[in-house]
């Protein structure tokens, strides 16, 4: 009964979102692993050091495994006390430690890793061209499976020294740079030393006969990176080739975002065989070398190992971002393909995303947190649109000010996070386009009536329909082309309600028009296209731009003529009076002394009132 009360009061806390590790910030690990990749079984000795977060505290946890055995805790070689269950060790120190006081206790443990089946395998032994390998894979949930540790997306690591023991014959894949190699007896001791902060789950080894191989990049004016490869020697020859693309990359990512942030120690990648990758820091674990998976990786270097989601609710400030660089790379590195490669890539988000948020409800299933559709195609597609509708400037000043920022590097972030630093770069309000993608579902369809009554405008009603019935609408700058012969002009609407109508100056005889033609909207291509509209006065009738910042213009058709225009403010009364000697056809009005806010625009013709609703901004 004491321990269902026990497990009944840590669900409680669970839920209620404390943590029983979150009285002290770890601050650095000295592990030493002893494995061999024949064998599922790890005997290891993990020393912490963690800062108290909370005056007189005694007691600490540690996350791990129930089926790993803890041989003994000792702080200065003196054996503390401690239970282990619930998947938690409990240590009682022996003396009350006062907040901000920094200690350290070594775990000492042994036995075979096993699964909570919440991940993607987080030990595991297999083999390549029948040889043993062993690796570890702990995103999202699997760091506790295999060592003692503080399993937390709120606290990363500061920096840790990996030591791992094998057979004679292995090479140790791991983070950070390679210190040595040394021999004793019939065993190896490979020591990997890493200095920059790192998540829990990014942590990882990987065992076998690698053969290995480095390459260089630039990613400043002044630094290279090594690129360290640990492949089969089965695969060496065509790995040579293929990880060439490497360097491409990462110096097309280091102009783009920030230089490359892990240069003083290395980037590489380590064969596995698990059907991916996975971004381990500083070595992604690679399943091949093909140009996708090489640019996914990689990406995942600046979006979610320098900068890490603050929860798996947020994984798309992690996958998303790896999705939109694969855009970027095929975008700069393979232009005249780009918009071919695009679009096969967006016929299958239209058919998968009709429903559900990119944004992460239920963290619990990993279907759900890994959703390729939403979390990868989606979360992907989304980043590029919000790059096309602030504008490439704002845009990646914005993500360069996120990479920089001092709350977020080598720490977490979640998705108002990185809208905030877009807000500020692009001096707008991105509230509307998050709750519509991020948050929302589904996606719009477009219909757009179009007619051109006169040789220089040409007049569009921009309609759409929704997929998902949780959003009503999406607003947007959306991208027309229109055609003539032998001329084209593109022009933006920035569709704000729906039916909305638009007058737009052109200057020559349009044939055609083609909705979003370098498909930079999530919706179904090509539009519903209709010649005409609706032959009603109200729309012969055009007031333009809506909304306005200084001055409406006001067309109608030669037919239709006015001679008064009466401006009303949202109570109804008059505050801007225009009467023409003459019946006109078209007009310029200044309301830049107009306070901001909704306004309606009498227009009195010779034989009916028309009014037109206008929005007053900045």
């Amino acid at each position: 009964m004491k321990k269902l009360l026990s497990i009944i009061l840590l669900l409680f806390l669970l839920v209620k979102g404390f943590s029983q590790t979150d009285n002290y910030d770890i601050i650095y690990h000295r592990v030493l692993w002893k494995v061999n990749p024949k064998v599922k079984y790890i005997e290891g000795e993990v020393t912490s050091y963690f800062k108290i977060l909370k005056e007189n505290t005694d007691v600490i946890y540690f996350d791990l495994l129930d089926s790993l055995n803890v041989d003994s805790i000792k702080q200065n070689n003196l054996k503390l006390l401690y239970t282990h269950s619930n998947n938690f060790i409990k240590i009682t120190l022996p003396n009350k430690l006062e907040k901000n006081s920094i200690d350290s206790v070594t775990i000492y443990y042994k036995g075979e890793p096993s699964s909570l089946n919440k991940g993607f395998g987080s030990f595991i032994i297999d083999k390549h061209n029948d040889t043993p390998i062993l690796w570890t894979l702990s995103e999202p949930y699997g760091a506790k499976e295999w060592w003692p540790c503080k399993q937390s997306l709120k606290d990363k690591i500061d920096s840790i020294d990996i030591y791992v023991e094998t057979p004679l014959g292995n090479k140790v894949a791991s983070n950070g740079r390679l210190i040595y190699e040394k021999i004793v007896g019939d065993k190896k001791i490979t020591y990997w030393k890493h200095r920059y902060a790192i998540a829990t789950y990014l942590v990882a080894i990987a065992v076998t006969n690698y053969d290995s191989y480095s390459q260089y990049a630039k990613v400043n004016n002044n630094d290279s990176v090594e690129i360290l490869n640990y492949v089969y020697p089965e695969n060496k020859d065509i790995a040579v080739e293929q990880t060439k693309f490497t360097i491409k990359v990462i110096e097309l990512f280091s102009n783009k975002f920030i230089p490359y942030p892990f240069y003083k120690e290395k980037y590489g990648h380590a064969q596995f065989g698990w059907g991916g990758g996975m971004e381990h820091q500083t070595m992604s674990f690679m399943n091949n070398f093909k140009e996708p998976l090489i640019t996914h990786e990689l990406a995942h270097q600046w979006f979610g190992d320098y900068v890490t989601c603050g929860s798996w609710h947020h994984i798309w400030i992690n996958e998303g971002f790896a999705v939109f660089c694969e855009y970027i790379a095929q975008e700069y590195l393979y232009p005249d393909n780009y918009l071919n490669w695009k679009k096969d890539r967006f016929e299958y988000i239209l058919d998968k995303t009709k429903e559900g948020s990119v944004y992460v409800k239920d963290t619990t299933n990993i279907n759900i947190v890994f959703n390729r559709a939403l979390t990868y195609e989606k979360g992907g597609f989304i980043i590029q649109m919000l790059c096309k509708q602030i504008g490439d400037s704002a845009f990646f000043k914005g993500t360069r000010a996120y990479l920089q920022n001092n709350l977020f590097k080598e720490g977490y972030a979640v998705a108002e996070d990185y809208k905030q630093c877009l807000e500020t770069a692009g001096d707008t309000n991105l509230t509307q386009f998050f709750n519509d993608w991020y948050y929302g579902e589904g996606y719009p369809n477009y219909t757009i009536h179009w007619q051109q009554e006169s040789d220089d405008v040409i007049n569009i009603k921009l309609s759409q329909k929704t997929t998902s019935s949780k959003i009503d609408f999406f607003s947007l700058k959306i991208p027309i082309l229109l055609k003539g012969i032998n001329k084209e002009k593109l022009i933006v609407l920035k569709h704000t309600q729906n039916s909305q109508e638009f007058v737009c100056d052109v200057d020559f005889v349009v044939t055609d028009i083609v909705f979003d033609p370098n498909y930079n909207i999530l919706a179904s291509h090509p539009a519903n296209i209709i010649l005409g509209i609706d032959d009603k006065l109200e729309n012969k009738i055009r007031v333009m731009p809506n909304p306005v910042k200084d001055k409406i213009n006001i067309k109608t058709n030669k037919r239709y003529l006015f001679s008064k225009v009466i401006i009303l403010n949202s109570t109804g009364n008059i505050v801007q009076k225009e009467v023409y000697n003459t019946h006109t056809n078209k007009a310029t009005i200044n309301i830049s002394l107009l306070n901001n806010g909704l306004y309606y625009v009498q227009i009195y013709t010779s034989n009916s009132i028309i009014t037109k609703i206008i929005i007053k901004t900045n």
